[in-house]
């Protein structure tokens, strides 16, 4: 399998595995992008999901997203066009204050249709943003991951442009997602802190990964 460019991955294959394992949210996600042809029927069915609405309750938006042209916002860059929404939402009293998870998951169902994922407008949370800041290093040594998802929708537009930039031909972005996802989830719960101890602490188990196979021919178990 062919990478588009070559920067830090992860092995996609096995998070998006463990994601599935301990999620099994793909037919909620399928059957409302399915099931509904508009952004606001979309967005109704799907609005409490993974906790992205982040609290606010979809009747305070309902009455302002029935009215926008989502094509307008489309048509920007992804770090443009959340901020423009998340703008609008704040301007016509559906959101107190700018943001950009919520924002870029509307523009994100806007998107996507049955048959494709958005790849442009990623799905986005704070497990994804702390998988996207290791991985490119934009902390290093002693500095730790961040808490939460960025609320800065230029920031946002950078993990989108990584996101299209390194999505491996073959994956669909659904897929990549899942695993970004599960990456930055257990990076951030690992029992050290900063960007250098997590990755002695991958480093390590890489390392014994290596070792097993060469000693046993296995990596996780050898039961067919």
């Amino acid at each position: 399998m062919s990478q588009r460019v070559s920067e830090p991955q992860i092995n996609i294959r096995y998070w998006a595995a463990q994601y599935e394992a301990t999620a099994d949210d793909d037919e909620i996600y399928d059957d409302a992008i399915e099931s509904n042809s508009t952004t606001l029927d979309r967005a109704r069915s799907l609005w409490d999901w993974k906790d992205l609405s982040r609290g606010v309750p979809f009747e305070q938006v309902e009455p302002v997203l029935s009215t926008l042209e989502f094509d307008e916002y489309l048509k920007k860059p992804p770090g443009d066009a959340v901020a423009s929404l998340s703008s609008t939402l704040v301007e016509k009293g559906a959101l107190e204050t700018e943001t950009v998870v919520a924002p870029a998951f509307i523009l994100h169902l806007a998107d996507s249709s049955s048959e494709e994922y958005s790849s442009r407008f990623p799905i986005f949370d704070a497990r994804c943003w702390k998988a996207f800041v290791f991985l490119t290093k934009r902390r290093e040594g002693d500095e730790k991951l961040p808490v939460g998802a960025t609320t800065s929708a230029s920031r946002y537009g950078e993990f989108c442009q990584y996101f299209s930039r390194t999505l491996p031909q073959g994956v669909s972005g659904r897929q990549y997602e899942k695993a970004l996802f599960k990456f930055g989830g257990y990076i951030g719960r690992l029992p050290v802190e900063t960007i250098a101890e997590i990755s002695e602490y991958l480093t390590a188990i890489e390392r014994n990964i290596h070792e097993q196979i060469d000693t046993a021919g296995f990596a996780l178990t050898d039961s067919p």
